[in-house]
């Protein structure tokens, strides 16, 4: 070849390489305007914390400051009562009974045994696939990070340390006890949690992330050092309301699935003097675990990602504490379903409430949506940017809980609505009724608020997955029976 073919040969070659130069720089910016995701979640925390009024004496100032920073949601719900299933379906962008994972499930399972069609894929797989660094921390899936969700996972998914026996209560099946263990914070696995959050928030990362926090506490045992306990008086403690009637106009299959014979009821908490004692556990389990997230938003405003990072603070669902006499989650009422929700981030109104109820599901469709992901219509959930840019917009979207196949809560801005398998009901008009004690679906006056509420139920619910189970009463013992046969 001469000297004139080459010249065009080489212009060409240099054409092409300044082309994709700029393609390669057009990418790496359109990257570093992502917003960096922190994903904090904490497990059993109920409604009682401050920015929702639950509880008098709730001690969480670092929840305040991060509500005071960003938009608070004040009617979000679960959709299953349980850890496993309700991180299922946040992480999969699906309900209970689009996978059939209505109870427990197995991270590694969590794909491979839903029943939809097609197989879902996690939340941090697609980030991932659009360019994000996916790490993070204690309890994110039901077991931590199992099944490959994250590409760096820190471990850290502990209820311990534990004391050589119990304390205060001894139940078959459950954790469930409490008292000041260990002795100091760094004994805790949410500190270590907490560590790992912090180095990673410290270090220098080329493109956008996902950094899921997974905090232990207040999940039991309710067990923090001395110092947590100190931080209240005894004497003093307000206990949650009750009525020892409360389960009179129950239907009777409610009184079967709520049945929590593992830990205490009320009437043994009041018998054996041990209501405030655990009362004060939880709250000092609440404090404790509010200050590992405040060491968390110290980090994350003295790094170099302040300014450009989308906090979002959940918990997988509620806690009685002995209201409708239980102790325990896994109900459909709303002290079990109804769960803090706070985003922050730029762009997000400052200390701002949204009324309007919502799902820990939204939660997918809204991160895909804040990092220019296409949403797929597969998913069960919807964006919550139309009520994070406008609180008060219209949304015609109740909130569903769903506790094992074909039992199903809806929840909108005044009623909770809940049918059962065998097709019976209860009805909470929460305007007039905030705690749930009269149960109003027998009324022939509320017969249009059921029937509008019932067409949200999801009909046709999937089959129990044979990869879930649940062995906390004679009901649940006999669907996990069920469906491990299924699968034989």
């Amino acid at each position: 070849m001469n000297a004139l073919n080459k010249t065009p040969l080489r212009s060409l070659v240099l054409a092409l390489s300044a082309i994709l130069a700029l393609t390669n720089a057009s990418c790496a910016e359109q990257q570093n305007d992502l917003p960096n995701i922190l994903f904090i979640a904490v497990d059993d925390l109920n409604d009682w914390v401050v920015p929702y009024g639950g509880h008098s004496q709730t001690l969480t100032p670092n929840l305040e400051r991060l509500a005071d920073s960003g938009l608070r949601f004040t009617n979000a719900h679960c959709q299953a009562p349980l850890c496993g299933p309700s991180r299922a379906s946040i992480f999969t962008g699906l309900l209970p009974s689009t996978t059939g994972l209505y109870l427990h499930v197995n991270d590694d399972k969590v794909i491979s045994g839903s029943q939809s069609n097609p197989a879902p894929e996690l939340l941090t797989h697609v980030l991932q696939r659009h360019g994000y660094e996916t790490l993070g921390a204690g309890k994110l899936l039901h077991q931590g990070a199992g099944g490959g969700l994250l590409q760096d996972y820190g471990g850290h998914k502990d209820f311990g340390p534990y004391p050589e026996k119990h304390m205060n209560y001894e139940g078959e099946r459950t954790s469930t006890d409490w008292g000041a263990y260990p002795d100091r914070n760094d004994q805790m696995p949410d500190h270590a949690v907490a560590n790992y959050a912090i180095k990673a928030l410290s270090e220098k990362r080329d493109g956008p992330f996902f950094l899921g926090v997974g905090i232990n506490r207040p999940h039991v045992p309710w067990h923090v050092p001395q110092e947590w306990f100190d931080k209240f008086d005894l004497d003093s403690i307000e206990l949650p309301p009750y009525r020892a009637d409360d389960w009179d106009d129950l239907p009777e299959i409610s009184k079967i699935i709520h049945n929590a014979p593992p830990t205490p009821s009320a009437e043994w908490l009041i018998e054996n003097g041990k209501w405030k004692e655990m009362v004060l556990a939880y709250l000092a389990c609440v404090a404790y675990a509010d200050y590992e997230i405040g060491r968390v938003l110290d980090a994350l405003e003295a790094s170099d990602y302040a300014d450009n990072a989308i906090v979002i603070l959940w918990s997988d669902h509620g806690y009685h504490l002995g209201e409708k006499n239980v102790v325990t989650k896994m109900t459909l009422w709303e002290e079990s379903t109804r769960v803090p929700l706070l985003i922050a981030g730029p762009g997000i109104p400052k200390n701002t409430v949204c009324e309007r109820p919502v799902g820990l599901i939204d939660l997918y469709p809204t991160l895909l949506d804040y990092s220019d992901i296409e949403i797929s219509d597969t998913l069960d959930g919807r964006t919550l940017r139309p009520l994070i840019e406008d609180p008060d917009a219209k949304w015609e979207h109740p909130a569903i809980t769903i506790w094992g196949r074909n039992n199903t809560a809806i929840r909108d801005e005044r009623y909770r609505y809940i049918r059962y398998e065998d097709g019976s009901e209860e009805l909470y008009d929460r305007s007039k009724d905030p705690n749930e004690f009269n149960n109003l679906a027998s009324n022939p006056e509320y017969t249009p608020v059921k029937e509008r509420l019932a067409v949200h139920i999801p009909e046709n619910q999937a089959l129990v997955s044979p990869v879930t189970y649940h062995r906390w009463n004679p009901y649940w013992i006999e669907v996990t029976r069920k469906a491990e046969e299924s699968a034989e």
